[in-house]
Parts: C-alpha cells; structure tokens; sequence
C-alpha cells in the first residue's frame, strides 16, 4: 500500500503512461510452458522490445500487468504489476509479496512465484498498455511422488501390484513411468476426476526374476529440470526350498579324485525364506549315514583320500507361513553327488574329529549309490576344516561379548552423561585463545615426553603423525601413538573445534571400540593430542588390503634384496559381519552419552592390531553440526543423509544412514559406494528416492538392514541396538548371507592398495 508523495508519484506516472498508448512497432515477449516441484520456486518472463531496433528492450514508461486464472476458469485475477519508469527499474504492486515479486525485485518485471503449492497451478498472463494483445503460459506443478508395494510378500506365481501416486495441478498431467534398471515397463495410469492425482500401476508375477529386486517411478514432464522419482519397497517371493544342483570342482570324469586333491562340493537352492543347509555322508562300502556339523552350502576337501569317497547329500530346509497367523509349512528337499578314490587307494590315519551320527531317516537322496567301497576309521575331514568351524564359532562369540559388555556399562554410563553435560555446556566461546589451554591437566604431557615422527594425514585444521610418547616422566619406556597437531594459522573457531573433541575424550568412559585418549599437551603451541595407536591404519585401508586378489609387495633386505609377491588372508564371511558389529557397538556407546559422529565414513575409522575397529571423530550435535557447516565445502555428499544435505541436521538418525553406507563398503571391501554416479548426481538421486540395489553376493536379510538404515523417514531407521540383534543372528550362517561363490568380478580381482612392505 502506498502513501503521500509515492501515490502521487505514482499517479503521474499512470497518467504519463496512458496518455502514450499503444504502439504499433513495439511487441511482447511473454512466458513459455513450464512445470516445477511442490515447494520450488518459479519465474515466469515478460517484457518488452522495439521491433524497430533489433528487439531491444523498450526504454520509455509503461505498464506490465500479470493475471492468473485458476485450473476450475474461474475469473483471472490480478496477481501484479510492474510499472516502468524508463530507466530499466520497476514498481512492483502485488497483493501479496510473501508468494510473488517483492520490492527488491525492482530490475525486471518477470513474475516471481515463490513456495509452489498446487493451487498455483494454472494459467498466467502478462499484458502492457503498449501493445493490444496478451501472451501467456501454463504452469504444472508436480508434488514428490510415492510408491507402494501392496504384497511385499507373496507366494511365487501371485500378482504383485506397486502403484506410484503423484499430486499435481496443471491443464495437463505429468508422464509416469515404471521401470527396471534401464528398462521401461508397461504399466496403467489413473487419473482422479478432479484431475489432481495421477496414479500408475505396474502389475508383475511373482517370480524368482523380481524376488528382493527395486523398481522405480519415474515422473516426467517437459520443461522440468530433472525427472522425480521414488522406490517401490522390493518384494520378497515366498517360495518353497529347493536344489537346484550340488556342484563339484574340480570337474573330472565320474567325479573321480587322485590322492591329495583339494576338493569343494556347493549346493545351488532356491526359495525364500532363504533355505538353510545341512549335510550328511555315506562312507562308500556302508548304509550308514553321518550327519555333518556344517550348515553352509558348500563343503571343503583339503586333500582327498580314501576316507572321503562316498555319497554327500546336501538338504535344503525352510518356513514359509501360512495364511492363518502363528502356522508354518515346513519344506525340504535333497540332492546328492557321490565322489570316488581314483586309484582305490585306502589310507589308514586316526580321525581328527568327532561326526555325529543320526538314526533319523530322510526322504529320497539322488545320489548313486551303487558303488561299493572299503570303509576306513580315518578323519573325514583335516584341521583346516576344524579351524573353520572354531573361527565361526569365535566371530559369534565376540559379537555376543560386544553387546554383553554395552549392557554390563549402562549403569556406569549414566553416572557419566551428567559429567558430559557439564562438559558440553562450558562457554568455550567466551574465552581468549590464550584460556584455552585451562583444561584438566592430569592429561597433559611434558613436551620433552612427545616425538612426532611420520605425518600420515592432513585436516582443515590438524595434521596427524605416527609418534613416541613416554609411558610416564623420566622413564624409558615409550609407547607408538596417533598425534593430532593443531596447526599454527587455526583461527579461534577452529582451536574451539579442537578443545571440544580434546574434552569429549577425556570424559567419555573406555569402550573397545572407540579411540582411546593418551594425553594431550596444550601448554605452548602447537597443541597436541596423543591417541592410541591404530597400527591396521583405517577401515577402508584394512578391507582394501584383505580383499579377493589383493597382492602384497614385501621387499627384502640384506646382502641380496629380494622382492616378493604375496596375498594376504582374504577377510571371511563372519569377519565381514564381526567388523560391521564393531562399528555399531561403537556408535552405540556414543549414542549413550547424545554424541554423534562427524562425518561417518569407513576412512574415518581406524583399525587396531587384531581386527579392532576404533571409532575417532566425534562431538555433542551441535558442534558437530556448527563443525559441518563451518567445512561445507567439503561434505562427503555419498554418505550424507538427504535431510542433512537439505536442511543441515545431524543427530543420531544421520549417523546411522551413514551406517549403512559404511556397511555397503565393508561388503565391498572399501570400494566407493554409488560407483557409477558423480557427487551431484549422487545427491539428486538419493533426494528422490534412489537406493543403492542389492549387492548380488549379499542375502535379501541384509540388503533389508541397508534399506531400514537409508529410510527415508529417519525415525524408521533402526537402533544401534536392533542392528546388533539383526548381526547377531545373521553370523550364525554367514556364509549364507555373504556368498564369496556370488562375489562380482570386480571384486574378485580388487587390487586397489598395494602397499610395499619393509
């Protein structure tokens, strides 16, 4: 609304610009078709040029106004004015300068349409007093769609329905599409009648083909920047155990071996819940059966003699529930392959285990059986074997000991978070950089006592060394440490960042798998921070380095030096789910004392002698927060959750997105996730509901914890608890859950940290 000498000023300039009038060589340039997201923004163009001078914008006052009809034709309605005072600046009059052009917009009179809602969808105008016609052009807006999947779970050969569900307001609705990959499926489309919801419906069979796979929705519109998109939830196929066939390598003739043949036997299955697996042997030359204790598809022969002729059979067993609640339909199935002493040599050695023997009948086996051999008393298997079993058997023990040590500390952790509080709310702020240096001083290490040695890393901020520190002061022992060195130049804010974690650790009561602190120096600069030693260096380091195929330089030296190639131990199934325990134990320790992580990635966890992962980097959510926007030019965008790219928050929630990112790296060995996609690409995918697809190595119950932990809703992630519980139960058939059978070729032949060895 205007007042005294701007409504006279502004009368003048009406009258000024009426009495021009229209003319015949000017023409207006008006708005094209366009469509935007729920909730974007939008500007629509319009302007005037001479068609006498080359279409250069017209330097004389005049008058632009914008009309907007809505999509039910009722009358247009003036939405704003532009008046033009002949020097390339504007008056802008609009009823409402919270939704359209406010008074800084004073250099052009294209119409601004802010925070779009659906009833802004229609048709917009722009006309002059200089001209006699009016241009326009539609406006769609397109709300984030949603897929469902309406049988998540089903019986192989139903339908499955997934539907997508787009809001919109426009004169024409948007174009959805169901696809796969690359692969555009047919699907049918419904309109509602008051044409503002647009559904698709995409009908498959329930196959093998769809079992546990993602399907996407894809809306698009010309004129949109970027298509929208959401996952459909994967179906999970319900389907009766069964082999498919029990494979043996090496493939010989009648599957004969030679004495000290290193022989493995797999079992291929189907069905879902996923089958479990068992084993039972049939000495050649005898009818009774031995049950196995191994409940993996595949069976292992180190050197195969005499004693291990025979028939093996796999059998194959799973739950399927049934259509009244509590019942289970119990289904199984057998198949069996027999393998024969080449020579018919018979070696006579002591057993080196115990097998359980069942009296229990089983149902037909496919096996030939026809074959009669000499039964020996020797081992059937060797202590690799043995080794196998008893390494299995500890990776669960250990992951069992983590949560029974997080439960046992919960008392004394409470006692604690009080002390944190305090800590937390101390007014760093307020004090000079030469106060910082008034923390709790038993940690404080004599200068003369720190050694820094090697630098191994650079921060923003910090540098980190390989170093010595004395155990304690005027002694000879030295112990190796991690040195944090806050640099010089730091700024205050940046010296606040590093006393903030300094406190963190010093309060935070041990856990295993969390850093430990050794002692600080803060007397004179530069300060330090001494740590524990993690001599693995960091996770992704430590899971590049054990990967299939992986080759290690070792170089020696002395009179003759000598190179040499080796590999060093691929990690296992169990071991790949013990450290993914590790680093939830960690983070949920954490979580007890309302502390985050900064920038959760598997190259910001260190690896200790042993395997032991040890979390390092983190701080109460709100610094941790003021720390990411202070370093926001450098946000890991592929381990960041969508809510925390778009509005900035941190808490537990985005932490444990990040999870399930560090999760997907330890099951490709410290490759980078999204492989394909750039950074920018990376963000835009995942904001519209793109999800990295199941890894084929990896069980439908796994990929299932990587899907609750990249929920789009955050209170639909799980706790550090539930995925513990989750762990728990799927080391016990690790080798179920990660097939090192199924692993992609480019993992099996990974190669990315060669390393030389002195």
């Amino acid at each position: 609304m205007l007042h005294g000498s701007q409504s006279a000023t502004m009368i003048i300039i009406l009258l000024a610009v009426f009495f021009i009038g229209a003319n015949g060589n000017i023409a207006l340039n008006g708005p094209e078709d366009v469509a935007q997201r729920l909730g974007e923004q939008v500007v629509l163009k319009c302007d005037l040029v001479d068609t006498d001078t080359t279409l250069q914008l017209v330097n004389k006052p005049y008058v632009i106004t914008w009309t907007f009809q809505a999509l039910d034709l009722s009358g247009g309605s003036s939405v704003m004015t532009a008046i033009h005072h002949g020097n390339q600046t504007f008056t802008i009059i609009t009823p409402r300068p919270d939704k359209y052009n406010d008074n800084n917009d004073t250099h052009e009179p294209n119409l601004k349409v802010r925070n779009l809602s659906l009833s802004d969808g229609g048709r917009y105008e722009c006309s002059s007093n200089l001209t006699q016609d009016s241009v326009g052009a539609n406006l769609l807006v397109i709300g984030t769609p949603t897929c469902h999947n309406y049988n998540p779970e089903v019986f192989y050969g139903q339908n499955v329905s997934l539907e997508c569900l787009v809001f919109y307001a426009g004169y024409k609705h948007p174009e959805i599409i169901w696809s796969y990959g690359s692969l555009k499926l047919n699907s049918t489309s419904e309109t509602s009648e008051n044409s503002t919801l647009l559904k698709e419906r995409l009908t498959l069979e329930a196959t093998d083909r769809i079992h546990g796979q993602s399907y996407h929705c894809q809306v698009q519109y010309p004129g949109l920047m970027s298509p929208i998109q959401c996952l459909a939830q994967p179906t999970l196929v319900n389907g009766v155990a069964k082999v498919m066939a029990v494979h043996v390598y090496p493939v010989t003739k009648h599957n004969q071996f030679t004495l000290g043949t290193s022989v493995i036997i797999k079992c291929i299955s189907k069905g879902y819940p996923v089958p479990t697996y068992s084993w039972s042997f049939t000495p050649a030359g005898s009818n009774q059966k031995i049950d196995l204790t191994f409940k993996t598809n595949q069976l292992s022969i180190n050197s195969f003699s005499g004693q291990h002729a025979g028939t093996y059979v796999c059998h194959v067993t799973n739950e399927i529930p049934g259509n009244t609640t509590g019942t289970v339909t119990i289904y199984a199935d057998t198949r069996g392959v027999t393998l024969l002493l080449a020579d018919h040599a018979e070696v006579d050695e002591a057993p080196s285990y115990v097998v359980s023997r069942s009296s229990s009948q089983t149902g037909p086996q496919e096996a030939d059986t026809s074959m009669k051999y000499t039964r020996t008393q020797t081992s059937l298997f060797s202590p690799y074997a043995i080794g196998a079993v008893i390494s299995a058997s500890l990776a669960l023990l250990l992951i069992i000991v983590f949560v029974f040590m997080a439960m046992r500390m919960k008392k004394r952790e409470h006692r604690m978070r009080e002390k944190l509080a305090r800590a937390h709310d101390e007014n760093l702020d307020d004090q000079e950089p030469t106060e910082y240096s008034r923390l709790k001083m038993s940690w404080e290490i004599p200068r003369k006592d720190v050694r820094l040695l090697e630098q191994i890393g650079q921060g923003v901020f910090v540098q980190v060394w390989k170093g010595r520190m004395r155990r304690s002061p005027g002694s000879t022992d030295v112990m190796r440490v991690i040195i944090k060195k806050l640099q010089g130049e730091a700024s205050d804010k940046e010296r606040h960042f590093f006393t903030a974690e300094l406190e963190v650790l010093k309060m935070l009561p041990a856990h295993a798998n969390v850093i430990r602190l050794v002692g600080s120096y803060t007397a004179n600069e530069p300060w330090l921070m001494m740590m524990e030693l993690a001599s693995e260096g960091t996770l992704q380091q430590f899971l590049q380095c054990h990967g299939p195929g992986h080759q290690q330089v070792r170089i020696g030296r002395g009179e003759k030096p000598s190179v040499t190639m080796s590999k060093k131990q691929t990690l296992t199934s169990q071991k790949l789910l013990a450290l993914a325990a590790q680093v939830a134990s960690g983070l949920d320790h954490l979580e007890k004392f309302k502390l985050i992580y900064y920038r959760l990635r598997s190259c910001k966890i260190l690896v200790a002698k042993g395997g032991l992962c040890k979390l390092s980097g983190f701080g109460f959510p709100n610094e941790v927060t003021e720390r990411n926007l202070y370093e926001s030019n450098s946000v890991p965008v592929r381990w960041t959750a969508p809510e925390s790219l778009q509005s900035h928050v941190y808490n537990v929630k985005t932490d444990t997105w990040s999870y399930g990112i560090v999760l997907w790296e330890i099951l490709h060995f410290g490759t980078t996730p999204y492989p394909t996609m750039g950074p920018h690409e990376v963000v835009e995918s995942v904001q519209n509901g793109f999800r990295m697809p199941k890894p084929q190595h990896c069980s439908s119950e796994l990929y299932e914890l990587l899907l609750r932990c990249w929920h789009t809703i955050p209170e639909e992630r799980p706790s550090y608890q539930e995925i513990l519980e989750v762990l728990s139960h799927l080391v016990v058939n690790a080798d179920v859950h990660i097939d090192f059978c199924n692993l992609p070729d480019h993992l099996l032949s990974l190669d990315t940290a060669d390393s030389a060895v002195f």
